[in-house]
């Protein structure tokens, strides 16, 4: 899992419990700059941080299942606009862009999207008040025509922010349910 800005792993390890309960070896990492972790805040090198992760953890497991939550979604579709290999992703709540805040565009999420995007996995929501639907719409559009499933839930905010358990709930069944009943 890539977690979003200013989110760190001891926050969150609670919260993914409903799938290592589906029998998945959950991994989750602090960026560089954040948490305990030492370094310099630089998206490009927490960018390759995560291809060097996901390619150790591939070579652990035949499976391989990518998640990233909002900044962390930036960073998967990163991994995957360079080559990384997996079975499954979910890009929950990821901008599309960030070139327009002084990034190179070759950073932009939908710039990675492969054009099969058909393991792919793109959740938005509505009630989002971190990333509106300016700057989510793009890449789950864009995903969809490619073959991606999408899905702009109607009350759904922000992961991990939703204002409703029942929102919550239903946004982890249906990662936990892609997850385990995607086709290979």
């Amino acid at each position: 899992m890539a977690l979003g800005n200013a989110m760190i792993a001891d926050q969150i390890i609670p919260s993914l419990k409903y799938l290592a309960s589906s029998g998945f070896d959950v991994y989750i990492f602090d960026y560089r700059g954040y948490g305990n972790s030492e370094g310099k805040r630089r998206i490009n090198a927490i960018i390759e941080d995560y291809r060097e992760i996901i390619d150790l953890l591939n070579s652990k497991y035949g499976k391989r299942f990518l998640y990233g939550v909002s900044l962390g979604g930036a960073v998967i579709m990163n991994a995957i606009g360079s080559g990384a290999e997996y079975d499954s992703a979910v890009i929950d709540s990821s901008p599309s862009r960030f070139s327009g805040f002084g990034c190179p565009e070759r950073i932009d999420p939908i710039n990675n999207l492969p054009d099969d995007a058909s393991k792919i996995f793109v959740i938005t929501g509505k009630k989002d008040q971190v990333l509106d639907s300016d700057m989510t719409a793009p890449l789950r559009e864009e995903a969809q025509r490619r073959g991606a499933k999408v899905i702009d839930g109607v009350d759904f905010s922000h992961p991990y922010m939703d204002r409703s358990l029942e929102a919550h709930k239903t946004r982890t069944k249906l990662i936990q349910h892609y997850f385990t009943k995607n086709p290979d």
